[in-house]
């Protein structure tokens, strides 16, 4: 659905992408991280068409889109801080942007719903909350029923209770509506609760892609999390198995850090010796890989 080739951009004699590729197959989610200057906003503005490659290629739905505009209008787009006239209401942005993209006006009605916006949306844009206002960025970019929706940064600066509802959305999209996501996130609850896969940006390079659970074991390692009421029992079995490097008693559980992925056999090895295993889990704590990451690139 989205593929990029080798694409190289400079600006001037900063080389902002060092030969990048990335592939997006159809109703999957791809997280882009990275930290700022990284090179995730100029990526994104290349698949728009807002700039072009110095090298390389990108194609949607198997078109090169600065050859073929058309392929656009199969693309929803989110901007990172959605800007609207604030004297205007929900309704009425979405009823301007149907209008300008040649949809057919009860397209606003469907898209309000999906958001559930349609009881705010007669609403002035002032009166919102960022949350709110995302919420109308998604509802617009979803005009049209695109097959492929790409976000710059979706839940900067927005409160948990409005990122859950986000997610909530865009999880419906990609499971229910076979819709492909490309999003850039620096909010690592976020990717890791939505991504399929993702790509690391640093100085314009690809310096990791795979699924949460493959950059923790790369730069964490694999920590399972055990709950038990047999706290003391379990940290001293633990303790003698020659594979575990690690335990770390937290109170009510424990934390085993391995030197190889030997998750089932631990887990026999702890029921084998009576111990009454009330949840047993990998640590995914993608923020601390993401920043061990950031430490060896």
């Amino acid at each position: 659905m989205i593929s990029v080739n080798g694409v190289v951009k400079r600006y001037g004699n900063k080389l902002a992408l060092d030969d990048v590729s990335l592939h997006v197959d159809r109703g999957t989610f791809v997280s882009l991280i990275g930290p700022n200057g990284a090179g995730k906003t100029t990526l994104i503005r290349i698949l728009l068409t807002l700039m072009k490659p110095d090298k390389g290629d990108v194609q949607i739905l198997g078109y090169n889109p600065f050859h073929n505009k058309k392929v656009l209008r199969e693309v929803g787009y989110v901007q990172e801080i959605p800007t609207y006239p604030p004297f205007l209401s929900g309704r009425q942005i979405l009823e301007l942007s149907a209008k300008v993209k040649g949809i057919d006006k009860s397209e606003v009605k469907r898209v309000l719903e999906f958001v559930e916006m349609d009881s705010l949306a007669n609403f002035p844009i002032i009166k919102y909350s960022k949350g709110l206002v995302q919420r109308i960025a998604i509802a617009e970019a979803l005009l049209g029923n695109p097959m492929v929706l790409i976000l710059d940064e979706p839940n900067m600066g927005i409160d948990p209770i409005f990122s859950l509802k986000t997610r909530e959305i865009l999880t419906k999209l990609k499971r229910k509506y076979n819709v492909t996501i490309l999003m850039t996130s620096h909010e690592m609850e976020d990717v890791k609760k939505l991504s399929d896969t993702i790509y690391m940006l640093y100085k314009g390079k690809v310096v990791f892609k795979g699924s949460v659970e493959d950059m923790i074991r790369k730069f964490l390692g694999i920590q399972v999390v055990i709950e038990t009421d047999n706290i003391s029992e379990t940290e001293k079995l633990l303790k003698e198995i020659e594979y575990v490097n690690g335990v770390f008693n937290e109170g009510n559980k424990i934390v085993a850090k391995l030197a190889e992925d030997k998750r089932e056999d631990l887990l026999k090895v702890l029921v084998a010796n009576g111990i009454r295993v009330k949840g047993f889990y990998m640590d995914l704590n993608l923020e601390e890989a993401y920043a061990r990451a950031l430490k060896n690139v």
